[in-house]
């Protein structure tokens, strides 16, 4: 089979008309050119050049393969230029992301990367976690975040867990508790999930479990959307802690004097919430998409650590 250095010699020879010419520019032997002219030949069935008054004439198809060869190692060199100086040039990084991280945490992301990686493309699409699972099993989204994804052979997952939270607002008469149970909250007005949820299935059994009861006058699509609500004072919330640190974030906790309208307190038996970050298992990712997947992943998980650590308790007082 012919190589890339057949092509590059013979190229060579033909531009300069001499093996010397030809082996002092590519750094090589006299005898080593004219091994590799031999096997080229022999490989393709036919001789390349003829000897005529002490120079190497190549013969009529020897131009057909110069054409060609020419082609084929201009289309190598751009591939190599590509990837030592600019690898991230030509690619664009897919995100579907749920709607919960797409409003902030993932635009953050986006941006913080961009500003070092100038030339990246992003397209970002929200999604519920069943059509995030769909585009990333389909290979149509490099990466993806997505709540309680099943086992599949179709992607890969790196898996996040997170404990839950009550959200009151800061006056609230158990503002006072470190740590919020069934008993404490039965007959409160509760905004939450929507009820086939599975963080709500799961206070539906602590407090059936408790004895206590539950009452939802609210139930949201996510846990964004339950602050408007704490914060009126109309209900307590339940969400995870990647909600509180939204919350701290985006600025909704503060008063026109400064100071947050909403405290978090654990609840026990503490419910998790499982998020995934979710790449294709078929399709190897380009080389500046799983940088950015990484640095996506230390973040989740530097957030769930400080979050947890604001609540100075242990993982044993997390365990349901």
């Amino acid at each position: 089979m012919l190589k890339l250095w057949h092509l590059t010699v013979i190229r060579e020879v033909i531009k300069t008309g001499s093996i010397s010419k030809a082996a002092s520019e590519l750094g090589r032997s006299q005898p080593a050119l004219s091994l590799v002219i031999s096997d080229a030949e022999r490989l393709i069935g036919y001789k390349l050049f003829e000897r005529a008054h002490g120079r190497l004439q190549p013969v009529p198809e020897a131009h057909f393969f110069l054409e060609r060869s020419e082609e084929i190692l201009e289309k190598m060199n751009d591939l190599e230029r590509f990837m030592q100086h600019d690898s991230s040039h030509f690619f664009q990084i897919r995100v579907a992301c749920m709607p919960v991280l797409s409003e902030f945490f993932m635009p953050q992301k986006i941006a913080a990367f961009s500003k070092h990686n100038s030339d990246v493309r992003f397209f970002m699409r929200a999604q519920t976690s069943s059509r995030v699972l769909e585009s990333i099993a389909s290979q149509q989204f490099d990466l993806g975040f997505a709540e309680q994804p099943q086992p599949s052979n179709l992607y890969t997952t790196r898996n996040f867990k997170m404990g839950s939270v009550i959200a009151l607002r800061a006056d609230h008469k158990l503002a006072s508790h470190r740590i919020l149970t069934a008993t404490d909250l039965s007959g409160e007005p509760f905004v939450t999930f929507l009820p086939h949820h599975h963080l709500t299935r799961g206070l539906q059994a602590a407090f059936d479990e408790a004895g206590a009861m539950l009452n939802i006058p609210f139930s949201l699509q996510n846990g964004v959307a339950q602050y408007a609500i704490v914060e009126s004072g109309q209900a307590v919330g339940f969400m995870s802690l990647l909600n509180v640190w939204l919350y701290q974030q985006i600025g909704n906790h503060q008063h026109d004097k400064g100071g947050s309208k909403i405290v978090f307190r654990p609840f026990v038996p503490m419910i998790h919430q499982n998020i995934s970050l979710i790449t294709p298992r078929h399709r190897t990712l380009s080389q500046i998409s799983q940088q950015f997947a990484n640095e996506v992943e230390v973040s989740i998980n530097d957030i769930l650590l400080s979050t947890k650590r604001d609540f100075q308790l242990e993982d044993s007082d997390f365990s349901n």
